[in-house]
């Protein structure tokens, strides 16, 4: 098993298709099939299966392509690194997003980048928390943000702001503040657990020993904003997760009180992954362009940037 025959196979399972994935390859069909038999020989297993959806790889096949990605992007990394040393960050950085994170970062991130480092590929994925911590943890990432980090020696971790959250109402509901013990009445749509929101929630109330009525479980914040503004429900988001539509009057806004729920966004990395010049670059970049929302009131919060991480 080399590099190459890594590249191929995931070039494969990526496409979902042989001939596909020789056209991206640059490699004629037969010389990808005559390798990719090989890797099956060597590990004495086979990997992909074809039929007429396509390609896909079997339960060994799937397990090779997440060992082979990391190993991929390993290579990938150490390459960018000694490249680095001429002076100019260049090189892919994968940055991972929760959904209410990435609508108010990722468009100015990716502009700023863009104009300061026209070498770096950046590549932001957004996904719930859980699965951002899980690809922090396999080395799928250069950086995640999470919320409410407990320090782990699996990786580091800055803080970057903290939010309050509200009860996101349909219009006509007002924006005056609301004590938690009064969401016993509401009829709520919340995420699925485990997700981090959802569990923020269960626990201040059992704390205040109130019961939730959730009356719609939905895993998507388009989906959750679009149903509360038809008047389904309510939810708990932060502001920032809303403002354009709180400037549309589409939606209303009030803040949770007594007890004020608040929770910080931080930004991690794997330990003992090496920082890349082009992901130290992006980092700097992030901080400064995530000062500025904060600054301009586009990212309401509380700025808690100290300008280093827990390491």
């Amino acid at each position: 098993m080399d590099l190459r025959q890594l590249r191929y196979f995931v070039g494969i399972v990526d496409e979902g298709s042989f001939t596909a994935a020789a056209q991206r390859l640059n490699i004629a069909q037969p010389a990808l099939s005559h390798n990719i038999r090989n890797l099956e020989e060597d590990l004495g297993v086979k990997l992909l299966t074809r039929s007429i959806q396509g390609v896909k790889p079997t339960a060994a096949g799937a397990r090779l392509y997440e060992h082979a990605q990391v190993i991929l992007r390993h290579v990938a990394q150490a390459t960018e690194q000694i490249r680095g040393y001429c002076g100019t960050p260049s090189g892919s950085v994968t940055i991972g997003l929760p959904a209410s994170v990435a609508l108010v970062l990722a468009v100015p991130l990716v502009e700023a980048v863009r104009s300061e480092f026209p070498q770096v590929s950046l590549r932001i994925v957004e996904s719930f928390s859980g699965t951002i911590l899980e690809w922090l943890n396999d080395g799928r990432l250069d950086f995640g943000c999470l919320y409410d980090v407990v320090k782990t020696r699996s990786f580091a971790s800055e803080p970057l702001v903290a939010e309050d959250l509200y009860l996101i109402c349909p219009p006509g509901a007002g924006n005056a503040d609301i004590a938690f013990d009064d969401l016993s009445g509401v009829q709520l749509i919340v995420p699925s657990r485990p997700h981090g929101l959802r569990e923020r929630l269960e626990k201040a109330a059992r704390e205040k020993c109130i019961a939730l009525d959730v009356a719609v479980e939905i895993d998507g914040l388009p989906q959750i904003k679009t149903l509360v503004g038809k008047g389904v429900g309510c939810s708990v988001l932060s502001l920032s997760a809303v403002l354009d539509e709180c400037r549309q009057r589409t939606i209303e806004a009030r803040r949770i009180t007594e007890p004020v729920l608040r929770r910080s966004v931080h930004l991690c990395r794997p330990r003992g992954m090496p920082l890349t010049e082009a992901a130290g670059a992006v980092r700097d970049t992030m901080l400064r362009v995530l000062r500025d929302l904060v600054g301009q009131g586009v990212w309401p919060g509380e700025l808690l940037l100290d300008g280093a991480g827990d390491d």
